[in-house]
Formats: structure tokens, C-alpha cells, sequence
């Protein structure tokens, strides 16, 4: 288990909706392109950049859609089911809006309920692309530290450095389509790393209160053009 971050191509080719380029995604022993889907998404959740649902649905009627892959063909919701509805909101801090449409919600209430689906899924390994979109500062913060918590396997798409520098376990840089570095966030995320792969300068300072490590970043003067 463990939290680790990349691109959106390799997301969605982990997720099984786009082929490799080459080789094959294989989940435990078992290639990803031979499983049902069904058997698949119990495996894994895969949560989307952007993601539009009908604005009449309700809040709980979205997150219940994580409990598809484990209900028969024509199952209704049953109580472990509710359960794992009720408990993926509880998770975003958007039990309130159970019961209202998404239109009444915020960009950044809908992102959490679309996050909770994905919760409510309880696949042993999760996806998400840009987690963090359109939540403030404190949802972004407890998002983050509830994805270390979860106890699962999470890859996830992140482009903010500083909290990929904070929460992941592991950190894939990639620039033009290419792998820049892997491994943990100290040893990937130098200052030669993030000048070559973004132009920018990079400053490691410690946080005065929490002793942590954070990252600053600063525009290359240098590499500016009249």
C-alpha cells in the first residue's frame, strides 16, 4: 500500500480504459485486459479530472454508484451498501448534502462527492486524477491526509509538487512524455530535477511549527526573455 503519484495517460491506461502503447497492465497476476469489467472495477476505482453527472441526481444517488460493481445486474442498495454510501461522505465532510441535487453544490462540494463515489467503490487499489481540483485550502489539506489513511494502494495525478512532496510514498516525474525520475519524494524532487523538467528553481525549507520539509518555487530569471 501506499500513495503514489503520475500523469493522466498512465492513469487511465492502469484504469483499463485506454490500451498501452506497449506490453500490458497486469493486476496481481492476472492481466488487467482479461478481467471483466465488473471483476475489474471491484479492483479498482478510478476517479476522473472532470467529471460531468446528470445535475438531478442527489448527492447519495452519485456516491451509490460506487457500489455498482459489487451489486448483481438488477440489486438494489442493501445495507452494507448504505453503509459504504453514508461512510464515503462522512470521509469528504459532505454528509449535509446526502439528500440535495449536485446543481445546488459548489465545484468543490461536487468534486468531493464525485471523490466519495470513488471512496464508496472500496477497490483495493484507487485512481485519481487531480484529487485536490477545485477543493480550498482546508478540504485540499484533509483530502490529502485522508488519502494517507486509507490503508489502500493509491496512484494518483498531481501537480502540485508540495503536496506531492508531503503525502506521497513514491513520486514519478514525467515532462513531454517522458519518465524524468522515480522514487521517493527526497531523492525525485531536487532542485536540478524541477529545473529540467519545469525551468523553475526549487527551495527545500523547513516549516517553522511542524518541522517539515516544503518546497518554494521561483521563476528562473535567467532562462527570461525580453
Amino acid at each position: 500500500t501506499g500513495v503514489q503519484t503520475c500523469a493522466l495517460p498512465i492513469l487511465r491506461t492502469l484504469a483499463g480504459v485506454r490500451s498501452p502503447a506497449a506490453g500490458e497492465v497486469r493486476v496481481g497476476d492476472r492481466p488487467l485486459a482479461g478481467l471483466r469489467p465488473q471483476e475489474r472495477a471491484r479492483r479498482i476505482g478510478y476517479v476522473a479530472q472532470e467529471e460531468a453527472a446528470p445535475s438531478d441526481l442527489l448527492v447519495a444517488e452519485l456516491v451509490a454508484l460506487g457500489r455498482v460493481p459489487h451489486r448483481g445486474a438488477w440489486g438494489g442498495l442493501g445495507e452494507d451498501d448504505r453503509a459504504a454510501v453514508r461512510r464515503a461522505l462522512r470521509l469528504v465532510d459532505l454528509e449535509y448534502a446526502a439528500a440535495q441535487p449536485l446543481d445546488r453544490l459548489s465545484g468543490g462540494e461536487r468534486r468531493r462527492a464525485v471523490l466519495a463515489r470513488g471512496l464508496a467503490q472500496e477497490a483495493p487499489l484507487l485512481l485519481l486524477d487531480e484529487p485536490t481540483n477545485h477543493l480550498d485550502i482546508g478540504h485540499r489539506l484533509a483530502l490529502m491526509r485522508l488519502i494517507r489513511g486509507l490503508g489502500r494502494t493509491v496512484v494518483l495525478a498531481l501537480h502540485d509538487l508540495d503536496l506531492a512532496a508531503t503525502f506521497c510514498d513514491r513520486i514519478a516525474v514525467l515532462h513531454d512524455g517522458r519518465l524524468v525520475a522515480v522514487g521517493e519524494p527526497d531523492a525525485v524532487l531536487t532542485p536540478a530535477v524541477l529545473h529540467d523538467a519545469f525551468g523553475v528553481l526549487a527551495t527545500r525549507v523547513t516549516h517553522p511549527l511542524t518541522g517539515r520539509t516544503h518546497l518554494l518555487f521561483s521563476h528562473d530569471e535567467s532562462e527570461t526573455h525580453p
